[in-house]
């Protein structure tokens, strides 16, 4: 069992991704993201080691990454929970925006119950 190498941050916000050999573009929403890759949830099986297109469609600069399907498991109500490895490492920027987004949705929302994306739109990370 290989150990994890980055800190995991919890989130939902969605994603937008294009499987190999696939025709167009499918948007779920993440569970969690790492330097190293992240984890969301699919409504169908993804096949382990199919290469990957990732877009986190922040609004200034949309972070673009490349990376392969590492695991994919059955999870509740006919759902597959999917981890991803990145080919190369996710950016400080962007984790920062991630953190902030959180962070806003916890902390300043007084009671309403946002997801992240709301959040995300709130604060101006998200178009």
């Amino acid at each position: 069992m290989q150990l994890r190498q980055f800190e995991r941050r919890s989130t939902d916000i969605p994603i937008r991704f294009k499987l190999q050999n696939m025709v167009g573009e499918h948007e779920h929403t993440l569970k969690n993201v790492s330097r190293g890759g992240l984890c969301f949830r699919a409504c169908g099986w993804v096949s382990p080691g199919i290469d990957i297109q990732i877009c986190i469609p922040f609004s200034d600069k949309p972070c673009n990454l490349g990376g392969r399907v590492a695991w994919c498991r059955k999870a509740e109500m006919g759902q597959y929970e999917t981890g991803i490895i990145f080919n190369q490492e996710l950016s400080q920027t962007a984790l920062r925006l991630i953190d902030q987004i959180e962070y806003f949705k916890k902390t300043q929302c007084k009671g309403q119950r946002l997801t992240s994306e709301e959040a995300a739109r709130i604060i101006g990370a998200w178009s």
